[in-house]
């Protein structure tokens, strides 16, 4: 047992081996702490387009069933007025300029 473990403390070609290692695991975690920081702006990304559309849910949708003897209808409607002025155009300055017809 001593002959391998002296043999095997004299050998120094192993070295070569442990930088490559170390070099090959350095770049793993670069690797991986970019892709980590990717994952994270894509998920923050994602959730500000759900806080987005959130934000601008639209609850004018109305739906009315009549029932009859002879059967049922139904009617519905959908409101989508979005009303832009320029006081209050979340930080944008809104300008409508003249129309086609008023030239």
């Amino acid at each position: 047992m001593r002959r391998v473990l002296a043999g095997f403390l004299r050998q120094d070609s192993g070295a070569f081996h442990s930088v490559e290692l170390v070099l090959i695991g350095t770049i793993a975690c670069i690797g991986l702490v970019v892709g980590l920081a990717e994952y994270r702006n894509s998920v923050v990304q994602e959730y500000g387009d759900v806080s987005g559309a959130i934000a601008h849910l639209d609850q004018s949708f109305s739906f009315t069933l009549t029932a009859s003897s002879g059967g049922a209808a139904s009617t519905s409607s959908y409101s989508d007025a979005m009303v832009y002025s320029s006081s209050n155009a979340n930080g944008i300055t809104v300008i409508s300029g003249p129309t086609p017809d008023s030239e």
